[in-house]
């Protein structure tokens, strides 16, 4: 099977994933599986200072936010932005080039899938320029919604954000960073934050571990499990400073690649980023597991990857 063949069934089999009577009755007449033109990347990464100006060019290069936000769009960004200390949350700079991009394409109304606090934007120097944008910014829309997973190994169901499940477009806004448990955490593992406490309890505890990291199997399992509800339409990750030590919490040493890194394909993006990171992906499970799912392509040597350095 040639490469851009397997990227696109993994889109289509991700999206057949989708489960619930709610998220089904949605599903069926609104969403559409992005398709990158032939030629362009299946990985788009630049690398520079200027964080919010590089989302944008990395984004531009997978064919621009128009690709994956049409006109009228409900969109939904999934932000790790729960953390504080240096390196262990997404630099709010890239997640408000995102957000400026998809108004820009368009998009009538943003959710959060995951709460983003007023103290998180405000950590960027560009808080005052988009002030209209951030207030604008809707929480996830009440109630969670549980889902089955009819494919999942270990998590069989699942409470999740509404948002994730009834937005037109998903993005997954990570940032690429050391996790103490996983070894390492970026859109896969995410997704979590798409789950209240009582679904990721049992990613820790489900197996009968008592520590939380007593059984990262069960754990990285769980993680890829979870994103076969839902596939995100685009990936932009922050892998400019990151913590490489203690994570996700920190405080931990820093590495700073400077490096924006967009796709489609989150287990790809994941692979990269795990590189980046110091680590090869076969040695990190939830790729693995992942992959395993036919979620994407875990062999960053199998994909185009067009770095630019600015």
């Amino acid at each position: 099977m040639e490469r851009r063949d397997f990227i696109k069934k993994s889109l289509v089999v991700g999206a057949s994933s989708f489960v619930g009577s709610t998220a089904l009755s949605r599903i069926s007449g609104k969403t559409r599986i992005p398709v990158l033109q032939e030629g362009m990347p299946d990985l788009a990464v630049f690398k520079g200072a200027d964080y919010f100006s590089n989302t944008i060019k990395a984004v531009e290069l997978l064919g621009g936010m128009q690709m994956f936000v049409t006109k009228g769009s409900r969109v939904g960004l999934l932000i790790n932005s729960p953390w504080r200390n240096p390196g262990t949350y997404t630099n709010p700079d890239v997640a408000l080039a995102v957000v400026k991009m998809c108004y820009d394409a368009g998009a009538k109304e943003i959710y959060s899938v995951e709460g983003v606090s007023g103290a998180y934007w405000r950590r960027s120097s560009l808080a005052g320029r988009f002030a209209e944008e951030i207030d604008s910014l809707k929480p996830s829309g009440g109630k969670d919604l549980r889902v089955d997973i009819p494919k999942g190994k270990k998590l069989k169901q699942a409470d999740v954000s509404r948002a994730l499940m009834e937005c037109d477009v998903v993005i997954n806004v990570p940032i690429a960073k050391d996790h103490e448990g996983t070894r390492f955490t970026c859109t896969l593992k995410n997704m979590m934050g798409a789950s209240p406490y009582s679904t990721n309890r049992f990613f820790h505890y489900g197996s009968g571990a008592k520590g939380g990291y007593d059984d990262v199997p069960h754990l990285s399992q769980c993680i890829a499990d979870l994103n076969l509800v839902r596939k995100p339409d685009l990936f932009v990750v922050d892998a400019t400073e990151f913590v490489t030590t203690h994570g996700p919490g920190g405080p931990g040493e820093m590495k700073k690649p400077q490096k924006i890194v967009a796709g489609t394909d989150g287990v790809a993006v994941d692979a990269y980023c795990a590189e980046v990171r110091g680590l090869k992906s076969q040695d990190v499970l939830m790729i693995t597991m992942a992959y395993e799912h036919g979620l994407g392509e875990m062999d960053v040597g199998k994909l185009t990857v067009k770095e630019v350095d600015v």
